[in-house]
């Protein structure tokens, strides 16, 4: 059975009903169509995003955890295995630029760990398919 864990965007983009989440995407997530994750890191993201007024999102974490639960999305934990992926995955630079975002790393680890196919739409992540990760991107 197929496993998603959804990045930060896709997260963000599916609470707040934004039109930039595929159709098809939001549809799997709605008629529980498959198993879906979000992780304790992407939740840590949006709440220091948040502190730091880097995001305008109206959801607090117990809001989110609440909406979480209702659609049946399950919280993926950060474990020993996850972290000795990230030990090993590889700095990329990316059209000049090196890649160095803890979070998009982190989650990219966990995917690749947990043979999870993440959901983004982040252009840096098919970059990191020689790596073992398994990419379904957001396109609308």
């Amino acid at each position: 059975m197929n496993s998603y864990l959804l990045d930060t965007h896709i997260l963000i983009w599916l609470l707040r009903g934004d039109s930039r989440l595929n159709k098809n995407i939001r549809e799997d997530i709605d008629y529980f169509q498959y198993t879906y994750y979000v992780s304790v890191e992407t939740l840590r993201e949006i709440v220091i995003l948040q502190s730091l007024r880097k995001i305008e999102f109206s959801y607090n974490i117990e809001k989110i955890v609440t909406t979480l639960t209702d659609r049946q999305i399950n919280i993926l934990s950060t474990y020993v295995n996850h972290i000795k992926i990230l030990e090993k995955l590889p700095v990329l630079t990316i059209n000049g630029k090196k890649h160095e975002d803890p979070f998009d790393r982190l989650l990219i680890s966990q995917s690749i760990a947990g043979k999870y196919t993440i959901v983004s739409s982040d252009s840096k992540f098919p970059f990191y398919k020689d790596y073992g990760l398994k990419l379904l991107i957001n396109e609308n």
